[in-house]
């Protein structure tokens, strides 16, 4: 059986920027709503595709969403996988339901390797500026997330709070205009880990992602898919040598990808 774990926005799940970026070859589809406001999408053609793909492999959708963010994808909750990760690993979801081993063993490590979070939290009030923050969140009292202006932080402020948070047990990550800071052992491959030992058996694991969040989890696949918008070609550590550079981005990706998905799936190889 083939373990397909993928990351959903940007590699599944496009906003409507994105699909205004690279228009679909395909309709489109609403995936996700909020308030009858639309955020996300696929195309005809793509719904379609993964739910192909969950019939013939182990389906396994990987976010950095909060685990309510995440269940607001509707799309996802009617294919029904049966396990996924949220909250870029701080829950997995088997049938539906956290995962509560997994989750004593996440909050143990956590304990175990980083300071708490409350003294974080002063450690940021020294180095924020209410000139680049805007927004803050603190997700499924795991981790958070800070929205900042990028034109006002400053590469050397986000250096130093990366260094000095790294002392801590705190990783420090920018991504767009969102400062992720969040438990080092909080991590996707972490929980992909810890659901490949205990929860399925399979084959082949098959993993995608478009960003430099989802690089350990490519790095532990036998095989990798990345598309071309993606940052993962300027900010990864290293080349993945089981990786797939595509060249296409938006809706081509994701029907390419889930293309491949099928024929390992129903046609398996050799790794």
């Amino acid at each position: 059986m083939l373990l397909f774990t993928s990351d959903l926005d940007r590699t599944l799940i496009y906003s409507r920027h994105m699909m205004d970026k690279f228009p679909p070859a395909t309709a489109t589809v609403v995936v996700e709503q909020r308030d009858h406001e639309i955020i996300s999408m696929m195309t005809e053609s793509t719904t379609k595709l993964l739910q192909q793909v969950h019939k013939q492999a182990i389906f396994v959708p990987v976010t950095t969403r909060a685990l309510y963010q995440y269940e607001r994808i509707h799309f996802i909750k009617e294919i029904g996988p049966d396990f996924a990760i949220t909250s870029n690993g701080g829950t997995i979801l088997e049938n539906g339901r956290p995962n509560g081993e997994w989750t004593k063993t996440l909050r143990k490590r956590i304990e175990d390797s980083s300071i708490p979070r409350e003294d974080i939290v002063r450690h940021f009030q020294t180095v924020k500026s209410d000139l680049w923050l805007q927004q803050s969140f603190f997700m499924d009292e795991l981790f958070y997330v800070h929205h900042v202006n990028n034109d006002i932080l400053s590469h050397d402020e986000l250096k130093a709070i990366v260094q000095e948070f790294d002392r801590h047990g705190w990783h420090v990550l920018l991504q767009g205009k969102k400062l992720y800071i969040m438990p080092k052992v909080l991590t996707k491959e972490a929980a992909i880990t810890y659901m490949k030992e205990q929860l399925c058996t399979y084959d082949v694991h098959l993993a995608a992602g478009d960003s430099i969040m989802d690089y350990g989890m490519l790095a532990m696949a036998d095989i990798a898919y990345t598309p071309h918008h993606g940052d993962l070609k300027e900010k990864q550590p290293q080349v993945l040598r089981n990786a797939t550079y595509s060249a296409n981005s938006g809706e081509a990706f994701t029907k390419e990808l889930l293309e491949a998905v099928l024929r390992l799936a129903t046609k398996p190889i050799e790794i």
